[in-house]
């Protein structure tokens, strides 16, 4: 801050000033930390103990700082800089937040010119040298004070960062599939480090995207986020417990992702590597898009589709008799076995499904057994056709 700028300079206040105040340098003082303790409780505590000595030192400094300014006709010191960018990390540290720091200083800006403008009048300063007074006090105060949320944001910058990479460092570890790698004395003490409670159970969300970052942020929930060549992922802690389904789907609505199977830590990898084939699975068409996609719903098309090519040979033998139909044929025998199969044969019910008459459904059925033979009245053969149905890929594929 330039005080010229401002229109403003020290040597508008006669030297005489400082000289009245300066005798009550410890009652100013006094002043201002009794104001900032009844106005902001939580520095109450702070400044009637062993931090509030170096807190009042620092106020005692910066009061006599600008006195000597004045004396001077010239802008304090800067020296000082790095004194009060400490005071902001040390806030940080000490767990403050910013805006609490802001109103304590605001509410120290205001004692400090009350005090000063007393001292001055009663010492018969003049009404405008006061008021120059005023302004040189608040002009200083905010200079101090950018120094003060320039270490705050500093530190908390440095902190955060820190965090970050010592949380990428944990997942990295949960994450991590080499036979025999996973170490829980070592991830309990990354967790530690990254100040993240490792859960009894988890969960990997993925979805399409590189950066985590947007749906992290919606999630009310203390995650690892991340991601690695094949997209990103977010680690949920206890996503069965109370409340989570709920705000997983607030978090994720119109996002396309795929939630994989509670597991424990120590399988933490295998969560993310099912919760992916969904995600490509939702992409096929082969599984619906939920917001999340939840692996557990869609266990078995999940397990029929690891492979493609061993789903595409099933498929392709097991419904081989429907092939030689026309395609708009072949798609309507198809649905109708599917609702037959859900509905173990009951006609009324594939019906409803269908939104046709029963007697459809009875000609339709006729035309499948004449097709599939024996396969429709056997155990094994329906269990088939049902994988089949489930392997097969999506109509437009």
């Amino acid at each position: 801050m330039i005080i010229a700028e401002q229109g403003f300079t020290y040597a508008a206040i006669p030297p005489e000033t400082a000289i009245a105040v300066r005798p009550a340098l410890g009652q100013l003082v006094a002043g201002i930390l009794t104001a900032v303790k009844a106005e902001n409780p939580i520095y109450a505590e702070v400044l009637s103990g062993p931090e509030g000595m170096g807190i009042r030192l620092g106020i005692e400094q910066a009061v006599k700082s600008f006195l000597e300014a004045i004396e001077r006709g010239e802008r304090p010191a800067g020296e000082t800089a790095e004194a009060w960018q400490r005071l902001g990390e040390a806030e940080f540290q000490a767990g403050r937040s910013l805006e609490t720091l802001r109103a304590a200083w605001r509410t120290g800006t205001r004692a400090a010119w009350r005090g000063a403008a007393e001292l001055g009048a009663a010492a018969g300063v003049p009404t405008p040298i006061v008021i120059a007074l005023a302004e040189a006090i608040f002009v200083y105060t905010d200079e101090l004070g950018t120094d003060v949320v320039e270490g705050y944001l500093r530190i908390q910058s440095d902190e955060a960062g820190e965090r970050e990479r010592r949380r990428r460092r944990l997942a990295s570890l949960l994450l991590e599939t080499v036979a025999g790698a996973h170490d829980p004395e070592a991830i309990a003490r990354a967790a530690e480090l990254a100040r993240w409670p490792v859960p009894h159970a988890l969960a990997l969300l993925v979805f399409a995207g590189d950066t985590p970052g947007a749906l992290t942020r919606r999630l009310d929930l203390d995650v690892l986020a991340g991601a690695d060549r094949d997209g990103a992922w977010i680690v949920i802690p206890d996503p069965d417990g109370p409340g989570r389904r709920a705000g997983l789907g607030r978090a994720a609505a119109g996002t396309v992702c795929a939630l994989g199977p509670t597991v424990t830590p120590h399988d933490a990898h295998r969560s993310l590597r099912w919760a992916r084939l969904a995600l490509a699975l939702i992409g096929g068409g082969a599984i619906p898009s939920e917001h999340p996609t939840r692996v557990a719903d869609h266990l078995e098309t999940v397990i029929v589709r690891q492979d493609d090519e061993l789903a595409a040979a099933l498929a392709a033998r097991a419904l081989a008799p429907l092939e030689a139909l026309a395609k708009t044929e072949r798609e309507r025998l198809l649905e109708t076995l599917a609702a037959w199969l859900a509905h173990q044969r009951h006609t009324p019910g594939i019906a409803a499904e269908l939104h046709v008459h029963p007697q459809t459904v009875r000609y339709r059925v006729a035309k499948l057994r004449e097709l599939f033979g024996d396969t429709l009245g056997s155990p094994d053969g329906r269990f088939e056709l049902e994988l089949a149905l489930r392997a097969r890929q999506a109509p437009d594929e």
